[in-house]
């Protein structure tokens, strides 16, 4: 669970810059080429252009300070105030989120950063970083964009203890230091210390290999379908 906020800047009442204008802006900041930018985010320069002169004719300032083939695209302070303004709003919803989600819900949690971003047949692949552990996460097309998720943007991962699987190879596979035990007839409770984060994973003593004691270390696997990714 998560909660949704979503701003926007109105200019006028017809006129409002959008995620659109704001991703063309950020990618801009980057180019510095409107064509390059508009390539990068697979839209056409007349797509680009029109959607970003709209907000200069209906503004008292300018997006840009110059465009020109020396000096490339620069963005104007007014451009840059609502970057700034997004960023802050950005930082604003990911402390709720974090701060609501770690409220409700005793799920595992580990928070990492994104490293790439690939589109598969019918998902989207987030890598992400934990002190330099890689971790993949499939999520819709549709997570992808709600989420507005990019780049280097710090995430919560969560998923539920009977999801991770212990002694077990291959993506998403760790160690992990075991750092509490509890069982009883069945059932064996592990917590595991991975990263400075605790992992809490459950499975049935008859399909361990080995014993274990505290202090020890145990591979565990995380499948990237059963993670749920937050801000």
């Amino acid at each position: 669970m998560k909660i949704d906020l979503k701003i926007e800047f109105i200019l006028n009442n017809d006129v409002k810059i959008t995620q659109k204008h704001i991703k063309l802006l950020q990618q801009i900041a980057i180019d510095k080429s409107i064509s390059k930018a508009a390539k990068n985010l697979d839209m056409s320069y007349k797509n680009a252009w029109d959607s970003l002169n709209e907000i200069n004719k209906n503004s008292d300032e300018e997006l840009f300070l110059s465009n020109s083939r020396k000096e490339g695209t620069k963005l104007s302070n007014f451009a840059k105030e609502i970057l700034k303004k997004y960023d802050e709003f950005n930082i604003f919803k990911s402390k709720i989120n974090s701060d609501f989600s770690y409220k409700i819900s005793a799920q595992n949690k580990i928070k990492a950063k994104i490293v790439e971003i690939s589109s598969r047949n019918n998902f989207i692949n987030l890598v992400c970083s934990k002190n330099n552990e890689l971790i993949n996460i499939n999520i819709s097309k549709d997570a992808l964009n709600e989420l507005d998720l990019k780049i280097n943007d710090e995430i919560c991962l969560i998923f539920k203890i009977n999801f991770v699987e212990i002694e077990s190879d291959g993506e998403n596979s760790f160690l992990g230091k075991i750092i509490k035990l509890q069982e009883n007839e069945k059932y064996l409770y592990i917590d595991l210390d991975f990263q400075n984060e605790t992992i809490k994973a459950v499975i049935d003593k008859n399909k361990l290999q080995k014993t274990y004691k505290i202090d020890d270390f145990i591979r565990f696997k995380i499948p990237a379908k059963k993670i749920i990714v937050s801000l």
